[in-house]
């Protein structure tokens, strides 16, 4: 028992300590390459769940997200970033409850990518991206 609460005293000042010294790093980051990492996780987590139920949806959302991934990286690449080098997601998941944490992911990204500007040289790209994300947002909703 006593290791167990050194170990977790440990994990919570090292989870401290690195994201205080993140702070400044993720600044750096445009939001789209935050959107982008909140989207590959939220895939992960609907490509993880195995049930039956809901499947078509989560399918159908995966081909979403992927499709607001695509667009995002165009956006990258106009703007000389690696859309490979992306920041960790924001916020953490629970494996438990798959879509529940897809669906918060898909939130933070919308919030992201809304807050960009789409540029002419863009070409429509933010617009296209949350049009895809709030179709993966609403199949997995619906889904519930």
């Amino acid at each position: 028992m006593r290791k167990l609460s050194s170990l977790t005293a440990a994990a919570f000042g090292l989870l401290a300590f690195v994201m205080l010294s993140q702070a400044p790093a993720q600044a750096q980051f445009p939001a789209y390459l935050h959107a982008i990492s909140d989207l590959r996780t939220a895939r992960a987590y609907l490509e993880q769940d195995t049930r039956s139920h809901g499947a078509g949806a989560r399918h159908h959302a995966i081909e979403q997200i992927d499709k607001a991934i695509d667009e995002m990286k165009k956006a990258a690449i106009d703007d000389g970033k690696n859309p490979w080098h992306t920041p960790p997601p924001q916020s953490g998941g629970d494996p438990a409850m798959p879509v529940h944490t897809a669906i918060r992911l898909l939130n933070e990204a919308h919030g992201d990518v809304a807050r960009g500007q789409d540029s002419p040289e863009n070409r429509g790209l933010q617009i296209r991206s949350l049009k895809h994300i709030d179709e993966a947002r609403k199949a997995l909703e619906e889904a519930l």
